[in-house]
């Protein structure tokens, strides 16, 4: 079903991931042509989601046909130990990864460029690995993807650093541990450092059984505040602490795919904490019954500052990596209205 898998075999927990889940579909898992070039491999590949979404809000109702998507990544293998990889989003006209990786063991490589930080389980998955539409609300917030205006918009939990990663305790080819570390500007995708602060970010992943994941992942930073902070703790323009912590587990097995992280975030004084629960349940060989809650408190001391949302629908693989999904959500924050959403979306992927 996904070649993903193999274009991010150097990816950590993500390659771990994507093996995990496509177990029902190994049968059809497609290989990836390359191009070679004197002793080097270039490797391209790509997926588009476009959704239709029919949502309700206060008894107004909308509907949006909207494209999502449209990734396409190269992989070039330089020699046996240096790599690159390239990835830009033609939807929103963005680079979203550049980033040049030298592997000096199986156990450590260096890796320099702009990427995904080594924060949560979910963050580090592509999005045709993720089975709700939408990601968690608390993931995009902690993770500084979407939903947060003190950190900046459209960060996509990217950013440039230089890290270590590695797989360690090897058995019978495969690690027992996965582990990240990494020093990061700070400041988000395709941005410019804006303090003279760096985030320290990493990751622990340990597989003690063949098909179950352990994780826990940290940020140590200082954020430039794009917005003044809603709770009072900083102004616009100034520096805060921008703290996380994670912990979660993943497990797969030929019944259901099981997902869960909880998360705690310090923004300059203002506590955090969220939540999630995923569920794929495999009902035939291409039809999975999808299910998801997910939890977010922006402010610990503010009842009205938590949000709860959930997600129940199908997916259905129709060829490979391409796949129907549709599934009803219902967003009920505490303090607003609630939104009720139906979201159909269609991915290809090459």
């Amino acid at each position: 079903m996904y070649s993903l898998k193999e274009t991010l075999k150097h990816g950590g927990l993500t390659a771990l991931l994507c093996c995990g889940a496509v177990m029902l579909h190994a049968e059809e898992q497609p290989t990836i042509p390359s191009i070679q070039i004197g002793k080097s491999t270039l490797k391209i590949m790509g997926y588009g989601q476009t959704a239709y979404t029919v949502q309700s809000q206060n008894g107004e109702e909308k509907n949006t046909l909207d494209l999502q998507r449209f990734i396409v990544m190269a992989d070039a293998r330089i020699t046996d130990k240096i790599s690159f990889w390239l990835m830009y989003d033609f939807a929103s006209s963005k680079l979203h990864e550049y980033y040049a990786q030298y592997a000096f063991l199986p156990a450590l490589k260096l890796r320099i460029g702009q990427y995904k930080q080594p924060f949560t389980m979910e963050s580090l998955l592509p999005p045709p690995l993720i089975s709700n539409i939408y990601l968690d609300e608390s993931v995009a917030f902690m993770a500084g993807i979407a939903g947060d205006p003190c950190y900046g918009i459209g960060r996509v939990g990217r950013d440039l650093g230089v890290m270590l990663t590695g797989d360690l305790w090897l058995k019978e080819g495969k690690p027992l541990v996965n582990y990240s570390i990494g020093v990061f500007n700070g400041s988000g995708m395709n941005q410019k450092e804006n303090n003279n602060q760096k985030d320290v970010i990493g990751q622990l992943n340990l597989m003690p059984l063949a098909k179950t994941i352990f994780s826990v992942s940290f940020i140590l930073g200082t954020a430039k505040a794009q917005a003044a902070s809603g709770y009072g703790c900083f102004a616009e323009g100034e520096n805060y602490k921008r703290n996380r912590f994670t912990i979660g587990a993943d497990h797969k097995n030929r019944i259901v795919n099981l997902r869960s992280e909880a998360m705690w975030g310090n923004d300059g004084g203002a506590k955090s904490m969220g939540w999630y629960a995923n569920a794929e349940f495999h009902l035939t060989k291409r039809l999975d019954l999808v299910a998801n809650y997910d939890y977010l408190k922006r402010n610990l001391n503010l009842s009205d500052s938590a949000t709860q949302n959930w997600i129940g629908g199908l997916q259905y693989w129709v060829y490979k990596q391409c796949c129907v999904r549709s599934q009803f959500v219902y967003k009920d924050p505490k303090a607003g209205a609630s939104t009720k959403m139906w979201v159909t979306q269609f991915q290809i992927a090459f």
